[in-house]
This record gives C-alpha cells, sequence and structure tokens, in this order.
C-alpha cells in the first residue's frame, strides 16, 4: 500500500527541479508494482432488459519505466493459446490518456470504487474524521 510519506517524499523530490512529467512521476513511484490504469472508457457494455452495466478500460500490468510522456507497463492479457492469463505484453501508454490509475491491492480495485454520486455522502460522513 502506498503510504502518504512516500506519497509525499516523491512529490518533494521531483518538485526541486520540477522537469519531470506525470509519466515519471508514475515511474518513480511505483516502479515494480502492478498498477491499474483507467482510460475512460467502457470495453463492453452489457444489457439485460432493462438495466445496462458497463464494464470499464483497464490496462494491468507491472511498471516498467517511463520515457518524457509515455509510461511503460509490462501489461497482463489473456493468452488465447494457452487459455490462461499472462504478462509480457509490453504496453506504451501516452500519459494524457490516462484518466485514473491505482495500485493493485487485493482489497480494492477500480471496479469496487466506481460508486453513485449517493455514496459521496456516506462516504464522507463515515471518514470525515481520518
Amino acid at each position: 500500500m502506498l503510504t502518504r510519506e512516500e506519497l509525499n517524499k516523491t512529490i518533494d523530490e521531483l518538485n526541486i527541479d520540477r522537469k519531470a512529467t506525470f509519466a515519471e512521476f508514475i515511474d518513480k513511484l511505483f516502479r515494480g508494482k502492478f498498477i491499474e490504469i483507467y482510460l475512460g472508457d467502457a470495453y463492453e457494455e452489457v444489457s439485460v432488459d432493462q438495466i445496462s452495466t458497463s464494464y470499464p478500460t483497464i490496462f494491468s500490468g507491472k511498471v516498467e519505466g517511463a520515457y518524457k510522456e509515455v509510461l511503460v507497463i509490462n501489461g497482463g492479457f489473456i493468452d488465447r493459446r494457452a487459455k490462461k492469463i499472462s504478462l509480457g505484453k509490453f504496453v506504451f501508454i501516452n500519459e494524457r490518456a490516462i484518466r485514473g490509475l491505482s495500485l493493485v491491492e487485493d482489497n480494492c480495485v477500480f471496479d469496487d470504487m466506481f460508486l453513485r454520486s449517493r455514496d459521496a455522502i456516506e462516504i464522507k460522513n463515515s471518514f470525515n474524521d481520518k
């Protein structure tokens, strides 16, 4: 889990010369760790009767590096021949395409964080003192 101290330390280090791009910031913060990147699109929308469910477009993989505005991850993918999840497809993502990203952790992924607007009040009331 990313701590506030790690985040602040990285921000302070990169603020010295203010030349790092967003991709370079993510590389410094998460190199060698698994992240998921939300691009803002839905890769699939499933409709049943009058209920429609959108599935967000996510890249998931290990951060390998960055060059200027390009973040490089060792991406996870479904190997169609082996019929299993694999790792080893380098994905080059322009930082401007990224809408959000998060460290992959066992207890929470992006799908768990996409909430209804009404949930914001409950979150604020539950964690206002923290």
